[in-house]
């Protein structure tokens, strides 16, 4: 077993998850193009809503999302408290002015995306695509999981931007009396399937999962810590980000997901409460 795999596999079996660089990601994101990604809201009558005054936006959104758009108008007062109303954008005041861009639709599980006001330098892809799992990558992955090959209840899923690049695969462990996830993991394979970097969440059944959340059940496979929305490939990163929904019933969040060169888990999250804006039952 490769000294990565290793170390990794040795922090999950203590029910530790690995450590998450928080910079890394803003850091790369900066040093190329002198910003990082900020949060934005889709609205099918408006378009592509922004705080920022910029001649056009990269939006980095849902599988399906067109990439870009240009600034077609601005909004203010009465029409800031419509958009907070419908997307329990908290922040928003009246006193605001909010940039309307030409990016049609909006992804079908969300209203939020991140964007930023430059493009990233060189070619970038994005695409969520399923990637087989055969017996052997599975295989490898409950060995490095620890996890049993049969006998248990879980789900697996594998995701890309593309065939024949890196990918990524999710893991699910349920317990098997109660239904209720009890681990949750990340796999970063290379070209050939192979295991790069991981990371897992242990223990997520007898824990608070959020505040104010139940914990997720093999009834409903769509929740979990991992809930990725799309994947991009991005001229700087070594490896592909995966485009999460992170929010909780307090906020909603968006995060950009990735490794580092040393295979380190690294992730970028923009939140935004919502709590103090949901009309009272």
């Amino acid at each position: 077993m490769p000294f990565l795999i290793a170390v990794l596999c040795a922090l999950s079996l203590l029910g530790q998850p690995v450590a998450v660089d928080e910079k890394y990601i803003e850091d790369t994101f900066q040093a190329r193009i002198g910003e990082v990604p900020k949060l934005g809201w889709y609205d099918q009558s408006r378009g592509f809503l922004a705080t920022q005054s910029s001649p056009q936006v990269t939006v980095y959104g849902p599988i399906g999302v067109p990439a870009s758009g240009k600034k077609t108008r601005e909004i203010s007062g009465a029409d800031i408290l419509s958009v907070r109303r419908r997307w329990l954008a908290c922040e928003l005041t009246p006193e605001d002015t909010l940039s309307v861009f030409d990016v049609p639709g909006r992804g079908p599980d969300t209203a939020r995306a991140l964007y930023t006001d430059k493009k990233l330098p060189g070619q970038s892809r994005s695409g969520l695509i399923s990637v087989p799992l055969d017996d052997a990558g599975m295989a490898a992955v409950n060995r490095a999981l620890g996890w049993p090959a049969s006998g248990v209840l879980r789900r697996a899923e594998a995701i890309a931007t593309r065939s024949e690049s890196f990918f990524y695969s999710l893991h699910k462990l349920y317990s098997s009396s109660t239904g209720l996830l009890r681990q949750e993991a990340i796999i970063l394979h290379g070209r050939a399937g192979q295991i790069i970097a991981l990371d897992l969440r242990r223990n997520l059944d007898t824990a608070d999962y959020c505040d104010g959340c139940p914990t997720p059940s093999y009834l409903d496979e769509r929740v979990g810590v991992f809930r990725p929305l799309n994947v991009f490939e991005f001229p700087g990163f070594p490896y592909p980000l995966v485009l999460l929904d992170t929010g909780t019933i307090e906020g909603q969040a968006l995060s950009l997901l990735t490794f580092t060169p040393t295979g380190k888990l690294a992730e970028f999250r923009e939140y935004e409460y919502v709590v103090n804006c949901i009309p009272a039952p």
